[in-house]
């Protein structure tokens, strides 16, 4: 644990059933993160619901990850594969902006 609370920034490539919890981390240690979830593990994780059903399919996952905080963001990276990759950098004037962006 304290190995992750002094950490400047959490990365993850494909990490499996730990997707989340890198997440989470990040978010409660509000430290910036990339994560590129590759698979769901929807029976392992029967509690994760998106509007009332299961999260069963790596967009649902993607959609139930972003959710969890407005700073997450979605981009496509330049490779074959599960290359859609998730972040946050918690830096306020890009929020604002991005905010901002979603208004006009």
């Amino acid at each position: 644990d304290g190995l992750v609370r002094n950490c400047s920034a959490l990365a993850a490539l494909h990490p499996d059933e730990a997707t989340e919890a890198v997440v989470d981390a990040a978010l409660r240690l509000r430290r910036p993160f990339v994560v590129v979830p590759c698979c769901v593990f929807a029976r392992l994780f029967p509690a994760r619901t998106l509007g009332g059903r299961a999260v069963a399919t790596l967009p649902d996952f993607r959609e139930f990850l972003r959710r969890k905080h407005p700073s997450i963001r979605e981009e496509i990276l330049p490779f074959a594969g599960a290359n859609v990759a998730l972040y946050a950098s918690f830096n306020d004037h890009e929020d604002i902006e991005h905010e901002l962006a979603q208004i006009s």
